[in-house]
């Protein structure tokens, strides 16, 4: 019965705004996303509401006083939304408009990157607008192999889960040539793709809070210890390219602000090195969580998995997406 309700809301509500979207001006579909998500927050369950803001005394400890705790869940419930107007206006005809709005600041470290002829990594991180860094520097001539996580919709149907996973997957193939990961079969092959890629001067993209490959460790992150992908660091200590951590801002009038920050060599595969060059990129991330606690997806997905000297150690859960295997789209 549950799965028969949201099969009927992604039919009576997702589909039909997607298509809204296509026709509103830019800003008049942001602010109907703001409505509904001070609607999404008035009808979010009490349950999940405590939950939140558990996750947000876990990493944060006391900082917030319990006023300042519902104006970011309100605020996390209105960013969800606009994340999904950002997804649909990608498939607009005019999205190039949209592009041109947006604004930047150290893109040169990239330029600088790349000069050295073994590729760039573009690190990003579930915070803010997820994969809008790909579609902008493919607007911007650069030439890169990007790929994305597309798992399919929890708590519905499987036809259904499948419709809404080819619009995402037909959205994105608009904007570049994205290659889509639904099964942990793909790892492998797109391992081979993204080192190819490499050596042959691109970009390719990773997150470094994400999902991609199956070795992990601890670092410290605000009061806890974060467990994070070793992926990106190992990609970087092979291939010789180095990691620029980049983030999407979402502006005051809903136009992305791109920052790209000086780049990070991993000197060599010893457990050090690695730590200390993803300890160097997760300071960045802290730097933005402590200023827009708001935009990061995993406020809902994270739990603790023991402790370190009494230090909480927290998995987040989109880690576990692969377990999940979702038909490829058509």
């Amino acid at each position: 019965m549950r799965s028969f309700f949201k099969d009927l809301f992604l039919w009576l509500v997702y589909f039909p705004y997607r298509r809204l979207v296509q026709i509103l001006p830019f800003q008049v579909s942001y602010q109907l996303a703001t409505w509904l998500g001070h609607i999404h927050y008035l009808l979010l369950p009490a349950r999940k509401k405590r939950q939140i803001v558990t996750h947000l005394d876990l990493v944060f400890g006391p900082k917030y006083e319990a006023g300042e705790k519902k104006t970011i869940l309100r605020r996390f419930c209105i960013h969800k939304q606009k994340e999904l107007v950002d997804l649909f206006i990608l498939g607009r005809k005019d999205y190039g408009r949209y592009l041109g709005a947006c604004s930047e600041e150290g893109r040169s470290h990239l330029d600088q990157v790349l000069s050295r002829g073994q590729g760039a990594i573009a690190l990003g991180f579930h915070f803010g607008s997820v994969n809008r860094l790909e579609t902008y520097l493919a607007d911007r001539g650069y030439k890169i192999a990007p790929f994305l996580v597309l798992p399919g919709t929890p708590g519905a149907g499987a036809w259904v889960s499948q419709q809404v996973l080819k619009v995402r997957a037909s959205i994105w193939k608009e904007r570049g040539n994205f290659q889509i990961i639904t099964s942990p079969r793909s790892l492998l092959s797109m391992a081979r793709i993204q080192y190819r890629s490499l050596n042959q001067n691109q970009i390719i993209d990773s997150t470094g809070d994400g999902a991609l490959g199956t070795r992990f460790t601890y670092v410290d992150f605000f009061n806890v210890k974060l467990k994070v992908p070793l992926g990106p660091v190992l990609m970087a200590a092979k291939s010789g390219a180095g990691i620029v951590p980049s983030f999407a801002i979402r502006r005051g009038d809903n136009v992305h602000h791109f920052v790209f920050k000086a780049p990070i060599y991993v000197e060599s595969e010893d457990e050090g090195a690695l730590k200390k060059a993803i300890r160097e990129y997760i300071s960045y991330l802290e730097h933005y969580i402590s200023q827009h606690p708001d935009r990061w997806t995993y406020w809902t997905r994270m739990e603790v998995e023991g402790d370190e000297d009494g230090i909480p150690r927290i998995r987040l859960i989109l880690q576990w997406f692969l377990e999940a295997e979702p038909a490829p789209p058509a």
